[in-house]
């Protein structure tokens, strides 16, 4: 079985990589199932472009594809890997570094000067995959989630503060608040993709001064960004937002996906609300020359 052909996708074959995703991540480390909405609305967060994206095919069938969306990462034109898939049947035949040799053709073309991607650490095969393709790692990353009855919030919520919905996100302040950077999925350019999927609630004071925020999928439960002004700190200001964010989601989990685990501070926070670590992931990079 080596008569394979690859091809960029189209919008039509949308329905097509739906399905093959499915049979690909069935029996992932971390199985992914997602339904016809939460893939499209996956696809619209990641920021993934169709004709940029591979599949490899079999005779009539896609065998694997690379889900590729397309934006800036660090100030450079990026591609980013939102999945790679290939149907159990399939396997072993590297149709990972097929897919993407045939794909660097067609970044480098664009003008696309850098790929970047997640992998989860215990997934070896992934792991060398992309490192012979000269991807490096960058970061780790962790990921949690916690039940909505397990979660601790009992601190009580600071006096003279208010929390309410966004009118206008105040970007460029929330950014000052961070101490580690989002990944792809988590970052403002993805927030603004995605923007009538998720809520954003933020914490003032008296005088009407931000003093933090929380962006949050009420459908899924991710908590794409949870951050509170430096001043502001350890006075019940983060857990007020989270308790308000609970009441708003309808998923029976949170999840914080992909935290740099130079975050120390953060993730001792959600590690006190009884957030229990699922899986550890690497983020990785290769300059596309």
């Amino acid at each position: 079985m080596t008569d394979f052909r690859f091809s960029l996708l189209k919008a039509q074959d949308m329905p097509l990589l739906h399905q093959t995703f499915l049979k690909a991540f069935a029996d992932y480390v971390v199985p992914i199932q997602l339904n016809a909405e939460q893939f499209k609305s996956k696809l619209q967060r990641e920021g993934i472009e169709p004709g940029f994206c591979v599949g490899a095919f079999y005779k009539e069938h896609m065998a694997g594809f690379i889900l590729t969306g397309v934006g800036e990462w660090q100030g450079k034109p990026t591609a980013y890997n939102a999945g790679t898939g290939v149907v159990p049947v399939y396997r072993g035949h590297k149709l990972t570094q097929q897919m993407y040799m045939f794909l660097m053709s067609k970044l480098r073309e664009s003008g696309i000067e850098v790929c970047l991607l997640e992998v989860i650490q215990g997934n070896t095969a992934a792991l060398k995959s992309y490192q012979r393709i000269g991807m490096q790692r960058t970061r780790s990353l962790d990921c949690f989630r916690v039940r909505k009855e397990e979660l601790l919030l009992r601190a009580d919520a600071p006096e003279n503060i208010s929390i309410a919905k966004s009118v206008k996100p105040a970007w460029e302040e929330y950014r000052s608040f961070w101490d580690i950077a989002p990944t792809w999925q988590n970052t403002i350019a993805a927030i603004k993709r995605s923007r009538n999927d998720n809520v954003i609630l933020e914490a003032r004071n008296q005088e009407q001064h931000l003093c933090g925020y929380i962006i949050f999928y009420p459908k899924n439960g991710a908590v794409a960004q949870l951050a509170v002004k430096e001043e502001h700190r350890c006075n019940g200001v983060s857990t007020a937002l989270l308790r308000e964010a609970v009441n708003q989601i309808q998923a029976p989990a949170l999840m914080c996906i992909n935290i740099d685990t130079k975050g120390t501070g953060v993730i001792s926070y959600l590690k006190q609300r009884y957030f229990k670590l699922i899986l550890s992931q690497y983020e990785m990079q290769v300059p596309i020359t």
